[in-house]
């Protein structure tokens, strides 16, 4: 496998053990392995799930170690590879930043009744920091497929208008406005937010790449505000969180839809017409 497809099989391991994170929450398996960890409550002196429910917090546990050594791996095939500066670094901070996401993962299960409690505060922290290092995989991937030559005006367009199409999805899933935030909905919450994340982060670093200044500007802050917009779900589900939530997605929907149009004008510029302007 080479550098990039690992980088990029890396980075969906993360938003996947992430996504199962959100679902082992919400279905309520957090604590189903008997407040263990790292083992759980079945066969073979609790090493395996003795249920379904703690099949699904084992599951996350199986993905996230899965996770962790491919974040090992693309850190060192970064730093051996004699890769750019910029991926060697966002990699080696994914990888820096990941024990401390494993402690934030047994809190959530061993000290639940000394310290913090089973709570809303815990559940966010551990998954800001899963943001945190997703996002610098994100930009590792993007930069690494930028150095072999990937990067495009088009390309930068069409990933803006991927993450525009997410916005009405996001809208449409926020929590107890037209749905109940149930754990399908949680899923694809997610799931799509992760996504128009990702598409953002193609739109800012790969703008900035051809000089597209305003373009990158506008991506670069509407992807922070999906993120806030992400972390900010993990806690409020009352009339004003929705109020938060709508309007986070409202200002990076704009903010995407200024990126695409830019992208737009500047590829209808005559040939050879530099973009350093914008």
């Amino acid at each position: 496998m080479n550098f990039r497809r690992l980088l990029l099989v890396t980075t969906v391991s993360t938003a996947l053990t992430a996504l199962l994170g959100v679902f082992t929450a919400s279905t309520g398996a957090g604590l189903t392995c008997e407040a263990r960890w790292p083992l759980c409550d079945g066969a073979v002196f609790g090493l395996f799930p003795a249920n379904f429910m703690s099949f699904i917090e084992w599951s996350h546990r199986l993905v996230a170690m899965i996770t962790g050594v491919l974040i090992v791996g693309s850190a060192v095939a970064a730093w051996r590879g004699g890769h750019q500066r910029r991926v060697r670094f966002a990699t080696v901070g994914a990888l820096l930043l990941t024990p401390l996401q494993i402690v934030f993962g047994a809190f959530t299960v061993l000290v639940h009744e000394f310290v913090f409690g089973y709570s809303i505060v815990v559940l966010t922290l551990h998954f800001a920091l899963a943001a945190l290092i997703l996002a610098l995989l994100v930009a590792a991937t993007v930069w690494a497929y930028a150095a072999a030559g990937a990067v495009s005006l088009d390309r930068v367009e069409r990933a803006g208008g991927a993450a525009l199409l997410g916005f009405p999805l996001l809208v449409a899933l926020t929590p107890r406005l037209f749905l109940d935030f149930g754990e399908v909905a949680q899923l694809l919450y997610y799931g799509f937010g992760f996504a128009v994340f990702s598409a953002l982060c193609v739109v800012a670093l790969w703008g900035r790449e051809l000089g597209a200044r305003g373009v990158s500007a506008a991506g670069s802050l509407g992807a922070v505000l999906i993120v806030a917009q992400l972390v900010v779900t993990r806690r409020a589900f009352g009339s004003e969180g929705q109020l938060v939530i709508l309007g986070l997605s409202f200002a990076a929907f704009a903010l995407t839809f200024v990126a695409v149009w830019r992208t737009r004008s500047l590829s209808r510029r005559p040939s050879g017409a530099s973009p350093t302007g914008d």
